[in-house]
């Protein structure tokens, strides 16, 4: 008689989370200031992108990075978003400071980042140039975003609200 033991699962799970970012943003862009583009000869990236899901650095917005998904050329944030995010992504531009959100291969949108001046306000392309430092409110807003699978519905009310975005090559990032 073969006896069956049943395995105990301790509950609860614990939550998946994002990358612990630093809380002064100038640390983060010191951090990839030395980041080079792997299949570039010397050149620094010039949009370092982190996965917030993962960590990794990418390099984004550039041909030397592309590569083939499904019969097609797609860029590094599209190509990790397919294998790290089952194809949806949610990236830091650290040079512009801004969210990249990634659904598919051709649906994206930008969104406002986790760093605030003092003034409580984005500055999305660091054109002010105040310090930014994280907003952990902000921060958990994008968690639970991804907790919930919204990341394809933030991008469709984007593009609602926007006709620049349906025209821009999402997959090219």
């Amino acid at each position: 008689l073969i006896e069956f033991q049943p395995k105990l699962i301790a509950q609860p799970h614990a939550l998946n989370h994002l990358v612990q970012l630093p809380n002064d943003y100038s640390d983060l862009i010191n951090s990839v200031s030395q980041f080079t583009c792997p299949n570039s000869e010397g050149d620094d990236s010039r949009s370092p992108t982190m996965c917030l899901i993962c960590g990794t650095i990418l390099c984004s917005h550039s041909y030397c990075c592309q590569k083939e998904l499904e019969g097609s050329m797609v860029g590094s944030c599209t190509w990790h978003s397919h294998f790290c995010g089952a194809g949806q992504g949610m990236f830091l531009r650290i040079r512009d400071c801004k969210i990249l959100l990634l659904a598919g291969k051709t649906k994206g949108c930008y969104s406002a980042p986790p760093y605030v001046d003092e003034y409580g306000e984005t500055d999305q392309g660091l054109i002010r140039g105040y310090p930014l430092h994280l907003c952990h409110t902000s921060y958990a807003e994008l968690h639970r975003l991804w907790l919930r699978h919204g990341i394809p519905e933030q991008i469709a009310h984007a593009l609602e609200t926007s006709s620049n975005l349906a025209a821009f090559n999402w997959q090219l990032l």
